[in-house]
C-alpha cells in the first residue's frame, strides 16, 4: 500500500462516518513495515490505532492469513523477525465480502467497510460499530434487478461458474439456459453492481461461488430406506436418468479431502416435486436425521441434473453432480463442509476449473 492509497482510505472512512452522523477525526499515520496502512481514528472519545488494507476481492483462505489483533492478539506481526506497533483494530476496505470471509475476519479481530453492501464494522475496546452505510453507487451502476440471486439469478450464477472462462453473452446464455436475453442482461448488470463479474464479463471467482453458496439452500428429506431398484426402474415417470449424487459421497468420489465409509448416507437430487412426492410416499422416513441412509431433495436448478454437466464414474450407482454443484452442497455446512471446500484441489484429470 502506498501513501496515496492510504489517503484515499482516510477520505472513504471519513465520508462513511459523516453519513452516519458520527463526529470522527481520521488521520493517516503511514504504511507499516508489514505492508498494512495505519490510521489514527478518534471517535466517541476514543483514540484508536487501526491497521487498514484494501482489496478488490478477499478470499476466505487469504482472510485466514490476516494476523489476529484486538482481543485476539496484542500486536500485529510486521515482519518475520519482529513485531510492529500495537494496534487496536483492523479494517478491510473491499468491493464485496462474502459472508464466510466476514466470519473469518471477525474471528481474527478485523472489521470491514463493504463498499457494495454498504456495511461498516469497526470493533475495538470502547467502540462497537456495526451498521449500514450508503454505498457509493455510480449513476451507470443502477440496475433494474433488485435481487441478483432470485431463482433465475441463481441459475445464471451457476451457469457462469460452470463456464468460468466464457465471457457472458446474453444471447448465448439464453440459448443454454432458457432465460430471455433481456433478463440475462439485467442479471449481468446486477452481478456487475455486486462486483461479481470482471470487466471482460467472466465471473469473479471465488467471490461468485461464495455469494451463490449463501443462497444455495436445498431442502433435504432424510430417508431410512429408499425404494428398491425394481420399483424405481418400473416407474419411468420418475426420470431416474436425471437423478444425481452430490454432497459428501460425491466429493469423496471426486477425491476431495473427506473420508466416508461404504455405508455413508447418499445425498440425491431428483428433478421435480412430482418425483420427490413419489419417493417420499414409497420410502421409510427417518425419525432422526442421524438415522438416515439417504437424503433426497429437488435439484436447486435443472442444470444440476443436466447430462452435459454430470459425470458417470465406474463403481457408482448414480451419476455424480458436477464438482461445482458438489462444492456448493459442501459449503452449506459452515463448519467441516467449508473446510473441505477450501482444501479441495480437483484432480487435473477432471478438467474442472476450481472456482471456490
Amino acid at each position: 500500500m502506498d501513501q496515496r492509497t492510504l489517503n484515499d482510505l482516510v477520505g472513504e472512512l471519513r465520508a462513511a462516518c459523516e453519513a452516519l452522523g458520527l463526529a470522527a477525526q481520521i488521520a493517516a499515520d503511514g504504511v507499516r513495515p508489514d505492508g498494512f496502512g495505519q490510521l489514527t481514528v478518534s471517535i466517541d472519545g476514543r483514540v484508536l490505532r487501526v491497521a487498514v488494507t484494501t482489496r478488490a476481492d478477499l478470499r476466505p483462505a487469504s482472510a485466514k492469513e490476516f494476523p489476529a489483533i484486538g482481543e485476539h492478539a496484542t500486536r500485529i506481526i510486521a515482519t518475520a523477525d519482529g513485531e510492529g506497533d500495537p494496534v487496536d483494530a483492523g479494517l478491510v476496505f473491499a468491493d464485496r465480502l462474502a459472508e464466510h470471509t466476514r466470519d473469518i475476519l471477525q474471528a481474527r479481530g478485523w472489521g470491514w467497510l463493504d463498499r457494495r453492501r454498504g456495511n461498516l464494522r469497526l470493533w475495538a475496546p470502547g467502540v462497537r460499530l456495526d451498521t449500514t452505510v450508503t454505498p457509493p453507487v455510480a449513476a451507470d451502476a443502477v440496475v433494474r434487478v433488485r435481487d441478483a440471486f432470485s431463482a433465475t439469478g441463481r441459475r445464471l450464477a451457476l451457469w457462469l461458474l460452470l463456464h468460468p472462462h466464457d465471457p457472458a453473452s446474453p444471447r448465448a446464455i439464453s440459448r443454454e439456459t432458457g432465460i430471455s436475453p433481456g433478463q440475462v442482461s439485467n442479471l449481468l448488470a446486477a452481478l456487475t453492481a455486486e462486483a461479481l463479474l470482471r470487466r471482460d464479463r467472466t465471473p469473479l471467482v471465488p467471490e461468485l461461488f461464495w455469494a451463490l453458496a449463501e443462497h444455495w439452500k436445498p431442502k433435504r428429506h432424510a430417508l431410512l430406506t429408499l425404494p428398491s431398484p425394481h420399483e424405481l426402474a418400473s416407474a419411468p415417470e420418475l426420470q431416474t436418468s436425471r437423478w444425481v449424487l452430490s454432497d459428501t459421497c460425491a466429493a469423496a468420489a471426486y477425491g476431495a479431502p473427506v473420508a466416508v465409509g461404504p455405508h455413508y448416507p447418499v445425498d440425491l437430487y431428483v428433478p421435480d416435486q412430482k418425483t420427490l412426492s413419489w419417493v417420499l410416499a414409497r420410502s421409510t422416513i427417518a425419525a432422526d436425521f442421524g438415522q438416515r441412509t439417504a437424503t433426497v431433495a429437488i435439484a436447486p436448478d435443472d442444470l444440476v441434473g443436466d447430462p452435459r454437466f454430470r459425470r458417470t464414474e465406474a463403481g457408482q450407482d448414480w451419476p455424480l453432480a458436477h464438482p461445482v454443484v458438489v462444492a456448493l452442497d459442501l459449503a452449506v455446512d459452515r463448519n467441516r463442509g467449508r473446510e473441505v471446500v477450501e482444501q479441495w484441489q480437483p484432480d487435473p484429470g477432471l478438467a474442472v476449473e476450481r472456482v471456490w
